[in-house]
């Protein structure tokens, strides 16, 4: 049974996903250290080049000062709708105090308090979303036809 023209669920530019990742303000930032995975929740701020979040020492802050390149991603659901962006690039701590004033003036969510902390900023080299609106599960059932019960 043929199941018609495929939609295509990638965003069609690099401005949608950023619009994305602009509105929402939780994601998942993903490292390396020694070829292993790691993933952290973070708090965030997009400005449609970049994304800016802070952090502690600690893990999180020793693995981007070993390897810097990450990946990023943020995904949310609703009805009828559910997207994901993934942002690859590189991270850097803010030393400089002209970059960490600049920092301050970001509208940065608060997450979990901490009197020390650093920001980071991710310069992104390159991003891409998808965004897919479920059918119904009657079009579904059309689609793919009925199952059969096999002994």
């Amino acid at each position: 049974m043929t199941s018609g023209p495929r939609r295509d669920p990638s965003l069609n530019s690099d401005d949608a996903a950023w619009e994305l990742l602009d509105a929402a303000s939780f994601g998942r930032l993903g490292l390396s250290l020694n070829n292993l995975p790691e993933i952290f929740p973070v708090k965030y701020h997009a400005d449609g080049t970049s994304i800016l979040f802070r952090t502690a020492k600690g893990t999180k802050l020793h693995e981007l000062i070993e390897n810097s390149h990450i990946v990023f991603e943020v995904d949310a659901q609703q009805v009828g709708d559910s997207w994901s962006v993934t942002a690859k690039g590189k991270a850097a701590v803010l030393d400089k105090p002209a970059d960490i004033e600049d920092a301050d003036q970001r509208p940065l969510p608060d997450w979990i308090p901490t009197a020390a902390f650093v920001y980071v900023k991710v310069s992104v080299a390159s991003i891409r979303g998808r965004r897919c609106r479920p059918r119904s599960r009657l079009q579904s059932m059309r689609t793919f036809g009925p199952i059969e019960a096999t002994s």
